[in-house]
């Protein structure tokens, strides 16, 4: 390995064959969250589009309460029926951790790009960024960010006692005739379901 590789042969070597003098270091905390799926067809059908965001958006708040981070940046994900892939984001006033808060903010960025291309969709996606640690200062006069905190730790009890699908939103209901459910979620079709 050394003659055809040089010292980079070496580190192959010792590799493959499990001798690595590293220290071992835990992963680094979680920079981002995400969520996507390709459609097993592409789909102009913009009600099944709002219905997937509008679950991958609860599988991202989910997941960012579950870290116990707050996110300050919410991204769109969007790929045309040609490839074209683009993204979209807004920075929050504030910190948020709401399923709410993720799906309003990405059903917003795609209502803004959607009517640009005349293309069907083939892949939808939503992150969060610029990750903080969860506990601001509770506003008085916020009753209604409180309440759906409230509804969010009851909503995340239930899923983690019972299953991700044991509770569903009006919206994410279509996607029950569409895709098999199991106590994770909704089984998508294609491997694409990325993190």
């Amino acid at each position: 390995m050394k003659s055809h590789f040089g010292a980079y042969g070496k580190l192959i070597h010792d590799h493959a064959n499990g001798i690595d003098d590293r220290k071992v270091e835990p992963p680094a905390a979680a920079k981002s969250i995400s969520r996507e799926t390709t459609f097993s067809r592409d789909t102009r059908d913009i009600a099944m589009v709002q219905a997937t965001l509008r679950y991958l958006s609860e599988r991202v708040g989910s997941e960012l309460r579950q870290k116990e981070k707050q996110a300050r940046c919410i991204a769109l994900k969007l790929r045309y029926a040609d490839f074209t892939t683009i993204t979209r984001q807004q920075t929050l006033f504030q910190p948020a951790d709401t399923d709410q808060t993720i799906f309003a903010t990405g059903w917003q960025l795609l209502k803004n790009e959607l009517p640009r291309s005349k293309q069907a969709v083939r892949l939808v996606g939503i992150g969060v960024s610029n990750l903080v640690e969860a506990g601001r200062q509770s506003d008085m006069l916020d009753a209604k960010g409180q309440r759906l905190e409230q509804l969010n730790a009851t909503v995340d009890h239930i899923r983690k006692k019972y299953g991700f699908t044991a509770i569903q939103t009006g919206r994410t209901l279509q996607l029950r005739d569409i895709f098999p459910e199991s106590n994770d979620g909704y089984s998508l079709h294609t491997p694409s379901l990325s993190r």
